[in-house]
């Protein structure tokens, strides 16, 4: 499946305020504001869409969190990015505002089903949730109704008023909503992004059939997700290759006794920590002692 991380990122950042919208209707577009700030979250936090809502009766930050792949760690993690945003607020003098966080799960597969943490002690205790939006659950229409075009590229996920459309019927409505659109920069850039979105949920032929590549060439957003895609297709036809090398040398060391370390090499999916495994393995004089390399690169892989 497509990555998704770059369109969401892209739309969310050229329609901010459909987004807040979406979660929020009565929020004025005026409203709207990305949040800005100086603190670098923790490595990897991936905190980047978060918005500030400047509600004359009750100011709040909304974090936004698209889910494109499954987290069995997800509500720890969202708790992290409050705390995060938080630690940015106090140290700047600003206390601990309001945070309203909302995860979205664009596919069923995606979402572990759990979004709730509590805590118990003996002073007091912890209960903590975010508000959670299943794409497939909602309903296209409103969408289109109400002109969140940062959202139309979602509109093949949801739910159509005809239970018994066929994909093309869906796909043809949903690409006709954008096709309304004057703008030719925002249609190529949403047109892009459905075509990504859609190929999670439809055949891959019927969506490219349905949204040629001539209608999105010029889209920054189709560029930028090829070359995020030859990118990884680069690093993961490298990978592949150390792993056959250092399987290779495993079966012409140790013959047959070796294919469980063969499958564990497979599992390793880390050029760095793959490079230095064959470093070591080429001094390994023993099956035991190869065991032991492999057992400790896993370990820095699954760090």
């Amino acid at each position: 499946m497509p990555g998704i991380d770059i369109p969401i990122k892209r739309l969310f950042q050229r329609r901010p305020a459909d987004w807040a919208r979406y979660v929020q209707p009565d929020c004025r577009e005026e409203w709207v504001r990305p949040y800005k700030t100086e603190y670098t979250p923790k490595k990897e936090s991936r905190l980047d869409n978060v918005l500030e809502i400047d509600d004359p009766s009750s100011p709040y930050l909304l974090h936004f969190e698209p889910m494109g792949y499954r987290d069995e760690a997800l509500p720890a993690r969202m708790l992290r990015y409050r705390s995060d945003i938080w630690e940015a607020t106090l140290a700047g003098g600003r206390g601990t505002p309001s945070i309203r966080q909302v995860v979205m799960f664009f596919y069923k597969e995606d979402d572990n089903g759990l979004h709730r943490l509590s805590d118990r002690w003996d002073t007091g205790g912890l209960e903590y949730s975010y508000t959670v939006i299943r794409v497939w659950e909602e309903r296209r229409q409103p969408v289109i109704t109400a002109k969140l075009v940062g959202l139309y590229p979602l509109l093949p996920l949801m739910k159509g008023d005809d239970a018994k459309e066929s994909p093309e019927q869906a796909l043809k409505k949903c690409i006709d909503a954008v096709q309304e659109i004057e703008d030719e920069s925002l249609r190529q850039d949403l047109l892009a992004a459905m075509a990504i979105l859609a190929g999670g949920k439809y055949p891959p032929d019927l969506v490219l059939s349905m949204i040629r590549r001539e209608m999105v060439m010029e889209s920054p957003i189709f560029q930028e997700w090829v070359r995020e895609e030859r990118a990884e297709a680069e690093a993961r036809g490298k990978v592949e290759a150390k792993q056959d090398a250092i399987c290779k040398y495993l079966r012409r060391r140790f013959g047959d006794a070796s294919a469980g370390l063969q499958q564990e090499v497979r599992e390793m999916a880390s050029l760095e920590v793959l490079d230095g495994v064959m470093e070591e393995l080429f001094a390994a004089n023993t099956l035991e002692e190869a065991q032991a390399i492999i057992r400790d690169g896993m370990e820095r892989f699954m760090q």
